[in-house]
Formats: structure tokens, sequence, C-alpha cells
């Protein structure tokens, strides 16, 4: 039986390698990442070294930025699936899409609705922002 590999375009992507202060020191690399169906965005399993992925956890992201949506995936078909579902809350081929707070929240639900996990910093300002509105609602 033949395996076949996806198709791949290159794509510089940030990581954040752990400091021993508790920092992070960001690293541009190149890997091969798999385009989806929006212009723009591929997916990849998620880097844990310059040249180490982790297959069980999957990226989404922006090829002009090479920064990632802050969402983990357990596959690829899920990932995919959200990325192609994403094309329509920006406009994903251009350099850098402007993508309003508001924008932000729905992707972040979009992500949710097909099994993505977001990264801890954007679950608490999430609910720094519902504390806020919810503040603003009782006065």
């Amino acid at each position: 039986m033949t395996v076949t590999k996806p198709d791949t375009i290159h794509v510089d992507v940030v990581i954040n390698m752990p400091l021993d202060d508790g920092g992070f020191l960001p690293i541009r690399t190149g890997i091969g990442a798999i385009p989806t169906q929006t212009e723009g965005l591929v997916v990849f399993p998620r880097l844990t070294g310059p040249f180490e992925f982790d297959e069980d956890a999957w990226c989404v992201t922006h090829v002009g930025t090479g920064r990632r949506i802050p969402v983990t995936f357990d596959d690829q078909e899920h990932a995919t699936v959200f990325a192609n579902e994403a094309g329509r809350l920006a406009a994903w081929g251009e350099d850098r899409p402007v993508l309003p707070p508001d924008v932000l929240v729905r992707l972040i639900e979009v992500a949710q609705e097909h099994g993505g996990r977001p990264d801890q910093h954007i679950l608490d300002a999430l609910a720094r922002r519902a504390a806020k509105a919810a503040h603003i609602k009782e006065s």
C-alpha cells in the first residue's frame, strides 16, 4: 500500500523557546505546512522545538505572519475543518489581517466547536472580558 503525503508549502513560523528565567525566546523557523481551503491558513503538527513535532497536537497558522491561532487540535482533520470554517471570519490572504476583538472571540468559539483547546492566556483574556462586561451591565 502506498501512502501519499499531502503537498506542503514553506512557511516561516515563530516558536517560543522557554528560557531558564521563565521567559521565552521567539525563534523563526521554516516548516512544510499543509494548505487548507482558506487562502492564508495552513495546518501542521505543533512544534516542540526547532526540529521536533508533536503529532498529537495540531496548529492552524497564518502564512503571512507565521503566527499560529492560539488553539490546539487533536488531529489534522479537526484543525483543517476549523481553518476552512475560519475563512469567513477574516481576510486571511492579506499579509496582516485585521481581527477586531469580536472576531477574535468568534474565532475561538468556532475553534471550540471543532474540538480546539484555546491556550490558557486566551481563556484568561476571555474571562476578563466577560467579567468586565458583567460589571458594566450591573452598573
